[in-house]
């Protein structure tokens, strides 16, 4: 009987201390998902990429036909060690056209759409923007270019206003000697107007060209030079 009390009590006793683990066990568990829940983990904030974390590839053609306008294919590669911010917008990546001394197209005056897409880019990785010129001299105001029509009948009305003073600037020196006509009729015919390449919404003309890749403001590439024909 005795010995049966005693299986029985050291059975409690047992059993009690191996709920007490269980139980300390499950609560320190439990403290612990509670603290790894209130710890946050902070990531750094990315920055902006500058131009020396690229590397710009462009892709255009060498030549093009005048009028035809010229696609610009841009890939951008972060080689930098870490993660930044790339804004592949209209207003933030552009093309700039020139010749000679002269600016001929900024595709950041008239920004396509979007104007702005930021992206973040991992080190290694390549981001991707194309940009379209339509072969026109760029207007500041960003309005269509001129329609061909609309300069052929500005040539045919000037060469109509030059013959028209002519003719007058004739019969009236008819009337004098013949040392006035021949001074008068020297003197006063305009010449006809020619459409100017480089004026605002008129089609490039053929000639030598450069075009450079920039990111707000900055160059990214160094000139490249095509050919209109």
């Amino acid at each position: 009987m005795v010995l049966v009390l005693g299986i029985a009590l050291l059975a409690g006793v047992s059993g009690g201390i191996l709920s007490a683990a269980v139980w300390a066990r499950n609560t320190i568990r439990a403290q612990d998902d509670r603290a790894a829940a209130q710890t946050a983990t902070t990531y750094p904030n990315p920055v902006d990429c500058t131009a020396d974390d690229l590397d710009v590839t462009l892709t255009s053609p060498d030549s093009v036909s005048a009028g035809s306008g010229m696609t610009l294919s841009i890939t951008v590669n972060n080689t930098g060690s870490e993660a930044c911010l790339l804004d592949l917008g209209g207003e933030h990546i552009g093309a700039v056209v020139t010749s000679g001394t002269q600016t001929i197209w900024e595709s950041t005056v008239c920004p396509f759409t979007p104007t702005s897409r930021r992206l973040l880019v991992a080190p290694g990785d390549d981001a991707a923007a194309t940009i379209i010129w339509d072969g026109n001299v760029a207007s500041s105001d960003c309005a269509p270019a001129a329609v061909q029509a609309g300069t052929a009948t500005a040539s045919a009305t000037a060469t109509a206003t030059a013959e028209a003073t002519a003719e007058t600037t004739d019969g009236a020196a008819t009337e004098g000697t013949g040392d006035a006509q021949e001074t008068e009729g020297t003197g006063d015919a305009p010449a006809e107007e020619t459409p100017t390449a480089a004026a605002s919404g008129n089609v490039a003309t053929a000639g030598t060209y450069r075009v450079r890749i920039q990111l707000d403001g900055a160059d990214l590439t160094e000139d490249r030079v095509f050919v209109i024909e």
